[in-house]
């Protein structure tokens, strides 16, 4: 059949991510839990919700705070951000500064509400930081659940903020996994499984 036929191909990342791929990153029991989101600032990208999550986490009396790094496309957007106690609004950075604020954050997030891939999933995992990622988007399916991360719903911020701290409790081990396994995303490896591809198919005669 035509499904049993068709392969899925991820889009590479920029070789930049793995000439300077970063160490597992750890993270200590009860420690401030850093979340990043990057991407143009947009109703789509979903910020609001990250920061409600921000603001649940505290609450329920962890310790936590958001990086928000990208272009203001959305006003009303940029105003949330700006009025929120827990969150910095970085700008838009290039990817040498973006390497510095991944090292220094802990959980790369971004529920968007719609979202065709996404590279910017693997390139936080370049940087060892787990990721939450929407559930039936374009980054979803790119690995079992629970081993980069956790998929969510993208409005509902209770599992959002339970799936933070499930990442919190096998944080090491996870971004371990990230590091052994962003390879899937590097282009030479990716331009085999074309050839690969294209050798086996067989042209009708």
């Amino acid at each position: 059949s035509f499904l049993t036929k068709s392969h899925i191909i991820p889009n590479g990342i920029d070789k930049f991510w793995f000439d300077h791929i970063n160490k597992p990153k750890e993270m200590k029991e009860n420690s401030e839990i850093k979340l990043l989101q990057v991407g143009v600032v947009t109703k789509n990208k979903n910020v609001e919700t990250t920061i409600k999550v921000t603001e649940l986490l505290n609450e329920r009396g962890y310790k936590a705070k958001l990086d928000v790094v990208g272009k203001i496309k959305d006003q009303k957007v940029f105003d949330i951000i700006k009025n929120s106690k827990h969150v910095r609004y970085l700008g838009f950075k290039s990817k040498e500064d973006l390497i510095q604020i991944y090292q220094e954050n802990d959980i790369f997030i971004l529920p968007s509400v719609n979202e065709t891939f996404g590279l910017v999933y693997a390139e936080a995992m370049s940087q060892g930081l787990p990721v939450i990622y929407t559930r039936g988007q374009g980054f979803d399916q790119q690995f079992e659940e629970g081993m980069v991360g956790y998929s969510v719903p993208h409005d509902l911020v209770e599992d959002i903020a339970d799936k933070i701290l499930e990442i919190t409790k096998r944080y090491n081990e996870l971004s371990e996994n990230c590091i052994n396994l962003v390879h899937k995303f590097d282009w030479s490896g990716i331009e085999r499984k074309y050839l690969e591809i294209y050798e086996k198919a067989q042209l009708p005669k």
